[in-house]
């Protein structure tokens, strides 16, 4: 079976319920947003509530206990949330899309990290590479994913020329010697 470079329907579902479960426990705790409801479904949801949300979330991410004493979850959704406080909140620079998922060079620890897209390919959002961003990388099972958002500060920042050069054989260097590291442990 060939891998996707975003999360299959049945990952994504789970995903998305752990998620805005818990953004809503966050919400609800710290009444942030009025009228967020207790959504299922990402499909409709206002951006801006749940940038607000999140933002909260990793403020504190001693939360994510208070989430999992609280709330009845089976074993497999415990998992995924308790693994969420082992995220990683960097400017990374996004090298490419692969069949397998997006590269993104951390270049102050020398990680190549292969992200997979939640429901489409990160690729799809990047206007070009390489491309800077702040993003909230997480663990899914087995894999890496980002918190939905990529926040793109230097959005109008273009690397060219020798610096695209040199971030793209620091990209193979990397790979060549590491590999891509596709799990957060």
């Amino acid at each position: 079976m060939r891998e996707n470079n975003f999360l299959d329907l049945e990952n994504r579902k789970l995903f998305f319920e752990n998620w805005l479960r818990l953004l809503s426990f966050v919400n609800d705790k710290y009444d942030i947003i009025e009228g967020f409801n207790h959504p299922t479904d990402p499909v409709g949801l206002n951006l801006d509530d749940v940038f607000k949300i999140r933002e909260k979330l990793w403020d504190d991410v001693s939360i994510i206990d208070e989430y999992l004493q609280s709330e009845k979850l089976d074993s497999e959704s415990f998992e995924i949330v308790s693994s969420w406080k082992k995220f990683i909140h960097k400017t990374f620079v996004i090298i490419r899309q692969l069949k397998k998922h997006c590269i993104f060079l951390d270049d102050d620890e020398d990680i190549v990290y292969g992200v997979k897209g939640i429901s489409n390919p990160i690729g799809e959002h990047i206007p070009r590479y390489p491309f800077i961003c702040e993003v909230f990388l997480i663990p899914f099972k087995d894999k890496i994913v980002y918190d939905t958002f990529v926040n793109a500060p230097y959005m109008n920042v273009s690397i060219v020329g020798n610096m695209k050069k040199g971030v793209n054989d620091k990209y193979i260097q990397i790979k060549k010697e590491k590999g891509i590291t596709t799990r957060l442990e």
